[in-house]
């Protein structure tokens, strides 16, 4: 169904949509008038007999239903009253519910006539699906037109996923059979989401890939998720078999890179979705250290069952016989010449391999691939493959320290100051403003592109990042090593978003191992703090500035810098009202306020007014059960720092909404139950909250079971609509026998021959 985002419209735009809708839909003309107090009316038709036709557009997205009924109650209809029109239209921005659009009714007749002339969101967005000329007349309404760009969107997603699986087959040219493997294929097939976490380089991603393909073999379409959880939705299909496939879904070096607005919210509605459907799965991978660091951070991931969902992958699953089968493939695939493959069949040569206490599969297929770190000579190769294993990181340091110049560095060093990586125009301005010349980027680029970065199309656009995660792993090492590194890296900051991956990357809070060189340059960051602060997001423009993140990172860095002028940046933008009633998201908003809490330094007043703030900001939109969640675990967050009652007013507030919600939610679902556009998940929540609160709510206990059932039904009929895919095969078994080695490493010398 087409969807529009009605919040990226002004107040004008908002109206000027109104008029064009309505002159469609009742084929007269309006007039609309200049900006300025309107006296109740902002549209208007009159007729030859006097008769008046008047329209009032309240574009409150952010407001929400009681303050807008509040304000039509007290305000607008004693406008009304005294112009007295023959016919009132209200149309606004905010979801109406029926409960709502009543309150409304019975404050504006008789001049509304009927119910019908009160137009909410839900109405507005059915008018633009009605009349498609009046979205293609309105810019804002085209660019965010759900039939406009989600087909744009659909078909990145879908040349993405074909790439991906077309690299599922060197995964399974080198994939060797381990325990992982028949672990993450039974949560599949009992829980149809597994996370599959573990160690850099231990095998994430190939068993994911692995799992993938065998889904793809029994006839599911491969769906590849990139940038976040709503791209599952643009390809979902009820009818056919899907397997989602999410690579890093927390990021691949800090758990700050991934998780944007409402993104937890997000993940977990499409994980419990999946999980609820027969013939889908999802296979996500991270490493375990951040999904520990998203629990912590985000109460929503912490009260989900990870522990049911989730694979570990360790050093356990990489038997004798596993890790010989690793080093076996992949020397089986490698470009070397036969002799140095048949070489690898000597049990002096293997045995230190696949014996090594840091055996990693990543580093035996970084090692073996490489053309740079391959000399062709059997003893040169034996030799790099035992130091890599020796020292992860010498694989990337025999590149940097030997083959590339400074110019190459510094392309390497820009790209780690951006989480993600950048488009490849962005990336040129901002070369330009770092003193480089294009020609010197083309040619780094071509040095880098293939080893050590990557370059890959992203929705119409050239993104270019690291080839891999232990390349960033490598760089934040290498400049942490060198204070002169450290400043370096500095001076290329010319973005905000610049300064906060640095300050992610490189954690010094609490006096962390990079906090007393940060001193060192304590001066230069100020500069580069104040110069960038008010900057423009090189990526990702149309989200805007965060600077209620902006806020927060400031006080973090000036705090553990002992910088009173970046300290003061960050309790500037925390005072100003607007900052705070146009945060992106309660997540960094409720860290703001935690910050400005704990900081002794901080006069309290601040915290006061940014708790107010936040409280009107979080209530303004409720429109959905999900919202309600996100306003409850936010207010429940910042309860503690709230020197007076305003959140747990809010929190009273906040109950009166859901019972409201709720009941008229029931009622839809009682009244229309077989209607598919009623959320029957949504309908599961709102019951699971009362009942586990040990509360009946507005209802008698036998609704509640008469609902369920319902949906139970609905359920069932679905499940048995479904023809399950073949019985999968369980993993070979392991087995550490010398013998199976010895007899598999021989192979080498006889196909080599």
């Amino acid at each position: 169904m087409e969807s529009f985002d009605l919040s990226r419209l002004t107040d004008f735009d908002f109206e000027a949509v109104c008029k064009d809708l309505l002159e469609e839909e009742f084929g007269l003309r309006l007039e609309i008038f200049a900006t300025g107090a309107d006296g109740g009316v902002d549209l208007r038709h009159l007729r030859p007999d006097g008769d008046s036709l008047i329209v009032q557009c309240k574009h409150w997205h952010r407001s929400g239903r009681a303050k807008l009924i509040e304000h039509i109650q007290n305000v607008e209809a004693r406008k009304v009253a005294k112009i007295a029109p023959q016919r009132y239209i209200l149309a606004t921005s905010v979801a109406l519910t029926r409960d709502a659009k009543d309150k409304l009714f019975e404050a504006l007749k008789p001049y509304v006539q009927t119910p019908s002339d009160i137009y909410g969101k839900e109405e507005i967005e059915a008018l633009l699906r009605k009349h498609g000329k009046v979205v293609r007349r309105h810019l804002r309404l085209w660019l965010t037109s759900a039939s406009v760009l989600n087909a744009l969107l659909a078909k990145n997603i879908v040349t993405r996923s074909q790439e991906l699986a077309r690299e599922f087959d060197d995964a399974l040219l080198t994939y060797a059979a381990n325990p992982s493997y028949a672990r993450a294929l039974e949560v599949l097939e009992s829980r149809r989401v597994c996370v599959i976490a573990g160690i850099p380089g231990i095998g994430k991603t190939t068993l994911s890939q692995v799992l993938s393909a065998h889904y793809m073999a029994t006839g599911y379409e491969l769906v590849e998720i990139s940038e976040d959880a709503d791209e599952a939705n643009h390809l979902w299909n009820d009818e056919i078999p899907q397997i989602f496939y999410y690579d890093d879904f927390l990021g691949q070096t800090t758990l700050d890179e991934k998780l944007g607005k409402n993104e937890d919210s997000r993940l977990l509605s499409l994980m419990k979705r999946i999980s609820n459907s027969p013939n889908k799965r999802f296979v996500l991978t991270t490493r375990e250290y951040i999904l520990a660091q998203a629990r912590q951070r985000y109460e929503r991931l912490d009260r989900h069952p990870f522990d049911v969902h989730t694979c570990v992958v360790d050093l356990e699953d990489y038997t004798y016989k596993a890790r010989a089968s690793i080093l076996y493939n992949h020397v089986y695939s490698a470009s070397l010449s036969p002799g140095v493959k048949q070489s690898f069949a000597d049990p002096q040569v293997y045995r230190p391999i696949i014996e090594h206490r840091n055996f990693n599969p990543r580093i035996v297929a970084i090692t073996l691939a490489d053309s740079l770190l391959l000399s062709g000579r059997r003893d040169s190769l034996v030799d790099d493959l035992l130091a890599n294993l020796e020292n992860p990181q010498r694989v990337w340091d025999h590149i940097v320290r030997n083959q590339l110049n400074e110019t190459d560095l510094k392309l390497l060093k820009l790209i780690l100051s951006f989480l993600g990586g950048i488009p490849l125009d962005e990336l040129q301005i901002l070369w330009l403003e770092c003193d480089g010349s294009v020609r010197d980027l083309r040619r780094s680029l071509s040095v880098l592109d293939g080893t050590m970065l990557s370059s890959a199309e992203r929705n119409g656009k050239v993104h270019i990042d690291f080839h891999n995660p232990s390349v960033r792993d490598y760089l934040v090492s290498y400049v942490q090593s060198d204070i002169g590194e450290v400043a370096s890296l500095i001076r290329l900051v010319k973005r905000f978003e610049q300064l906060d991956a640095l300050w992610v990357v490189f954690p010094a809070p609490g006096g962390g191992p990079m906090a007393e060189k940060y001193r060192w340059h304590r001066e230069l960051l100020e500069e580069v703090a104040c110069n960038v602060f008010h900057a423009d997001p090189i990526i990702m423009r149309h989200r805007g500035k965060d600077y209620v993140r902006r806020a927060w990172l400031c006080l973090e860095m000036g705090r553990d810098l002992g910088s009173e002028t970046i300290l003061n940046l960050g309790i500037e933008a925390a005072s100003d009202e607007n900052v705070v009633l146009n945060a992106n998201d309660s997540v960094n908003l409720a860290a703001l306020l935690q910050t400005l809490a704990e900081d002794d330094q901080i006069d309290k007043d601040v915290l006061i007014s940014c708790i107010e703030w936040a409280v009107e900001w979080i209530l303004g939109d409720l429109s959905d059960w999900n919202l309600m969640d996100e306003a409850e675990d936010f207010l429940r967050s910042i309860q503690e720092y709230d020197p007076g009652i305003e959140v747990e007013q809010a929190l009273e507030r906040l109950e009166s909404e859901r019972d409201d919600y709720a009941e008229t939610a029931f009622e839809d679902w009682s009244r229309i139950h077989h209607d598919p556009n009623i959320p029957g998940s949504e309908m599961k929540q709102v019951i699971e909250y009362y009942v586990s609160n040990g509360s009946q709510g507005p209802f008698d206990m036998d609704e509640y079971d008469t609902v369920l059932q319902r949906l139970d039904d609905f359920d069932e009929a679905r499940r048995s609509s479904f023809v399950a895919p073949r019985d999968v095969s369980t993993a070979e078994p392991t087995s550490n026998s010398v013998q199976e080695v010895q007899i598999m490493m021989q192979t080498l010398r006889e196909s080599a021959d």
